[in-house]
């Protein structure tokens, strides 16, 4: 076997998942739901409460004229999120460990947002 299909060749230990890796893209939403950088945080931290994850610190950031960045570590790992709301747009990242349910946090933005044009796709790592 030549060096790059050995690459792509996973052992068994390549195999195992350390954890679940969730990617959210959320479109159509309005303006001011995501310039507000308090009630998205707000709703990350429900969603994260809800999963029964611990927080360890919150950042945020906002940008002039408008759009967020908010990274929340968690001892299960992490959740970020960036906002666009001059595109109508938010990319959301979770990525946790264990046995931990990220989906529960994006059930918590999905709601906040309230728009059906999403992306969402689970990565296990």
């Amino acid at each position: 076997m030549d060096k790059i299909n050995r690459f792509f060749v996973k052992t068994e230990l390549e195999q195992i998942s350390m954890g679940k890796h969730l990617l959210l893209e959320v479109y159509g939403v309005d303006f001011n739901l995501l310039n507000n950088v308090e009630s998205l945080q707000s709703t990350m931290i429900t969603g994260i409460e809800r999963a029964k994850m611990t927080i360890l610190n919150v950042f945020s950031h906002c940008f002039i004229p408008q759009g967020c960045t908010i990274v929340i570590a968690l001892a299960e790992s992490h959740v970020s999120c960036h906002t666009w709301p001059e595109n109508g747009c938010l990319a959301i990242d979770v990525y946790t460990c264990g046995d931990k349910n990220p989906r529960l946090i994006a059930i918590e933005l999905l709601k906040y947002l309230n728009s059906d044009n999403y992306n969402l796709r689970e990565v296990y790592r």
